[in-house]
């Protein structure tokens, strides 16, 4: 999957308890996000919503749940992930086409930066998020090379809408 699907999921997890501030980061075959917003009970409602998705599919073993997280921290595994972003493309069937979908969840946001570090062709990367300011990016290029960008949401916005655009067109 993708890294534009992996953070669109992540993404809509995090839209269930409103966190705005968090340091997102890719590690070997998963991803940590650590923030003073990530509660017990905002930790309990990702949690239960994660076994809702497991659940869904036939598989709520608890005893095999691969979401880890406590009080200040979640990790999502690569593998899993792509079985939330299934079950968010099942919820958002109903909905208006990507392309007509108001912005600005952070689900979309994540999803954009997803796409860029993709197209950069990225191995690293994190991601630290203060909404409503701004998002920086810091990632090593695949030739080993350190950046870093600052986006602001309004230029997230104007990245969304172009990436969109692009795809509408791939696709049509």
């Amino acid at each position: 999957m993708t890294r534009s699907k992996d953070l669109r999921a992540i993404g809509q997890c995090l839209e269930t308890t409103r966190i705005d501030a968090f340091e997102l980061e890719n590690q070997a075959g998963s991803y940590l996000i650590r923030s003073r917003s990530i509660t017990p009970t905002s930790h309990w409602i990702i949690k239960n919503s994660f076994l809702e998705v497991l659940s869904d599919e036939g598989g709520s073993d608890q005893a095999n749940n691969p979401f880890r997280g406590g009080e200040g921290w979640l990790q999502y595994e690569s593998r899993i992930l792509s079985r939330l972003d299934a079950h968010g493309q099942k919820k958002r069937r109903g909905y208006l086409p990507s392309h007509a979908q108001p912005a600005g969840k952070p689900s979309q946001y994540l999803r954009t930066l997803g796409e860029h570090l993709d197209r950069v062709g990225v191995s690293a990367f994190t991601i630290s998020w203060h909404h409503p300011y701004s998002v920086t990016v810091s990632y090593k290029s695949s030739d080993g090379r350190s950046e870093q960008r600052t986006f602001s949401f309004d230029k997230l916005h104007e990245l969304g809408f172009h990436m969109r655009f692009r795809r509408a067109r791939q696709n049509g």
